[in-house]
């Protein structure tokens, strides 16, 4: 009875949203479980299939659940049905997949078993081109030479004649049988009287060749229509078969992982041996090195995630030195194991990160970490989503997850949601998660599947979380352009968004509900006005060369001395002791340097306003940015000064920036002003006229 429950308990937690945990229990659990008590929770598991709907066909393992509950006629209803042909979409392989070939299984046709639909899913997992095809009723050999994916049809190739037939797939899936093409089935198949080996040597041989499982009645069923009459009689042949049959012909020996000759041989290996008892060899290690490395151009997603999943498999069975030789050549040649993870990386490349089952997860990340330094791994992750993110944080340190994260030329969504549900990162890591990050990851687009679900989360966050708009309010401090501006270039996002984000994060900053009220919100959302500097506009103006270099300066940061600081931070870690390593002091005092210079550029940057002097028209009837001012002291003496962008002054050119203390003091001023200079002299001012032809141009160079 406890078996019961915890069976309909555990079949109620699969049912959850996102609990792939629960739905690995649930497979792992009926899988050995008695066919009886798993009927007894028909009910249970109809609710759960209705549940899971069309998610079957994205998962493995739920379409696993589905084919497992019918190779054991748990159930057979309308709605099992439905889910069954689900699964088959998952499990057909996609040289075949196609609703004709699905139909052909015949998982929605009631005079067909569960069981045998079950039986020919295995069948097509199986099939392929140039295989050797059977049919018993006809007692006809052939090649298969295409699968017409549209018509279901199987076109052969017969051995008898070399003349071409085509069968229905589902008469192939119910009255054939497959096995690999090779010269020793040649050779058993064109048997002739005097040629023939034992029949151990039939039983082994049309069982090792086999797509599929062939019993004892079936091998002797095929041996005799092979060899009676052509090459004995019957009465002979019952004589050869009894006499030559070993005491333990009923049970042949059992292939090693390492007689694998392909993936999808390797991966049913894999299936028929039990977790508790998969282990990987050193000679099966040597041989399936040269398997694994065997990559060919142009493999199809499909070959590559069975790539990825044997491997995640074979990870936990292995110990480190037996799975390094396994793996070991394959960085560089797999297209998720890039050779160089500094630079940018296609996310089509990485989409089996974010496909392969949770429970293999583990086995993967055992192979990763054998391949890359931990440094790298960290660079790594910043391509990948979210849920490796999570789990390869927890195997890092802090140091190297900071490296990586100062290092990325920007955060995706993915990295900056693995930062925030991570309370205990360091406030120095966490100030990442500002409105300018939030904001340019919200905007990235073409993401693959794999990665929008982490998108769509962060944007639950900021539109819908309190504690985190909180944050990113916190990071912005006083400056309200660092909240305003990044809003205002987010690609993605309609007007009347960033007005309704504007006024819930208002809810959190008083500042910012004044900005709004006072209509200074929906101004900075707006085109900006730049034909001057104001008090009330509070984002920053420079001139195009400023900017270039403050741009210059980040990707300096970035691309040379962040990558230079990380390679004498490991290098310095080879040095020993930390306690008594000043090497190793140094290089992190410089990387919080860097990361202070990074962070401060980067909020620069996402709000400065650049200017074209040679296009920006200054207001000349009073002091302001873009003009040229005279200036006549107490004592008759004049003095020209040129009032430029933030980050353009230069006092020994007498380039005064509108930013400084003087340039504030005179902004406003008209011809004939008296003014205090900060210093206590007096002046007047005597002419205020546009910028220097001459200076505009050097502040403003071509692109």
């Amino acid at each position: 009875m406890n078996g019961q429950l915890n069976l309909d308990d555990l079949i109620l937690e699969a049912a959850q949203p996102e609990n792939d945990a629960a739905v690995s229990r649930l497979l792992k659990e009926i899988q050995n479980a008695d066919p009886k008590l798993l009927k007894e929770s028909a009910a249970s598991f109809e609710i759960l299939l209705d549940t899971w709907d069309e998610s079957i066909y994205k998962s493995e393992e739920k379409a696993t659940v589905c084919l497992v509950l019918a190779e054991k006629s748990v159930l057979d209803s309308s709605i099992f049905r439905i889910a069954l042909n689900s699964a088959i979409r998952k499990f057909l392989p996609p040289y075949i997949s196609s609703p004709a070939v699905a139909k052909a299984v015949g998982a929605r046709d009631n005079s067909i078993s569960v069981s045998e639909v079950a039986q020919r899913i295995r069948k097509l997992q199986r099939i392929k081109t140039n295989a050797y095809i059977y049919q018993m009723e006809s007692r006809i050999w052939g090649r298969i030479i295409n699968i017409d994916r549209v018509s279901a049809q199987i076109a052969i190739s017969t051995f008898a004649t070399g003349g071409q037939i085509s069968i229905p797939v589902s008469s192939a899936l119910s009255g054939c049988y497959f096995f690999e093409a090779g010269m020793e089935m040649t050779n058993l198949i064109t048997a002739k009287k005097g040629t023939v080996k034992s029949s151990n040597y039939y039983r082994e041989k049309l069982h090792r060749y086999a797509l599929g499982d062939l019993s004892e009645t079936k091998i002797h069923d095929i041996s005799q229509q092979l060899l009676v009459p052509g090459a004995m009689s019957q009465e002979a042949f019952d004589t050869w078969w009894e006499e030559k049959a070993p005491e333990t012909s009923a049970a042949p020996k059992k292939r090693s992982l390492g007689d694998a000759r392909s993936m999808l041989e390797l991966q049913l290996l894999t299936k028929d041996i039990p977790a508790e008892e998969l282990s990987v060899s050193a000679e099966d290690a040597a041989k399936l090195s040269r398997l694994f490395t065997n990559i060919r151009p142009g493999m199809t997603p499909k070959d590559l995630e069975l790539h990825a999943t044997c491997m995640a498999t074979l990870a936990g069975a292995a110990d480190t030195e037996v799975l390094s030789s396994m793996v070991g050549g394959l960085r560089g040649k797999l297209p998720f194991f890039p050779q160089d993870v500094m630079g940018t990386i296609p996310l089509k490349n990485l989409e089996i990160w974010g496909r392969l089952p949770v429970r293999q997860l583990d086995g993967f990340m055992k192979v990763v970490f054998l391949l890359y330094s931990p440094l790298e791994i960290a660079k790594l992750s910043m391509h990948l989503p979210l849920r490796c993110i999570t789990i390869i944080f927890e195997k890092l340190s802090l140091d190297d997850i900071s490296a990586a994260v100062f290092a990325a030329d920007f955060l995706r969504s993915d990295v900056i949601l693995a930062i925030w549900k991570n309370k205990k990162y360091p406030k120095e890591l966490r100030n990442v998660i500002t409105m300018a990050n939030t904001c340019r990851a919200l905007s990235e687009e073409g993401l693959p599947k794999e990665w929008t679900a982490a998108q769509r989360e962060l944007k639950r966050n900021l539109f819908e979380k309190p504690d985190f708009q909180e944050f990113v309010l916190a990071n912005a401090g006083s400056n309200l352009a660092l909240v305003i501006n990044p809003i205002q270039r987010m690609r993605n996002m309609a007007a009347g968004e960033c007005q309704s984000l504007l006024v819930k994060l208002a809810r959190h900053s008083a500042e910012l509900k004044a900005h709004i009220e006072g209509g200074k919100g929906k101004e900075l959302l707006a085109a900006q006005d730049i034909s001057e500097p104001t008090k009330q506009n509070e984002t920053p103006m420079t001139s195009l060369k400023s900017y270039k270099e403050l741009q210059d300066e980040l990707d300096n940061i970035i691309k040379v001395q962040v990558p230079e600081n990380n390679k004498a931070i490991e290098i310095a870690r080879g040095f020993g002791d930390f306690r008594e390593n000043a090497e190793y002091d140094a290089a992190k005092e410089r990387r919080r340097f860097l990361q202070r210079r990074r962070s401060e550029l980067e909020r620069l940057v996402a709000t400065v306003q650049p200017i074209n002097f040679l296009e920006f028209k200054a207001d000349t009837s009073k002091i302001s940015m873009g003009t040229e001012v005279v200036l006549q002291d107490d004592s008759g003496a004049e003095k020209t000064y040129s009032i430029v962008g933030a980050w353009d002054g230069n006092p020994d050119q007498n380039r005064i920036s509108y930013k400084t203390k003087i340039g504030e003091t005179i902004l406003g001023a008209k011809v004939g002003d008296s003014l205090t200079l900060p210093d206590g002299t007096k002046a007047t001012v005597k002419s205020i006229a546009p910028l220097n032809a001459d200076l505009a141009k050097e502040l403003s160079p071509a692109e």
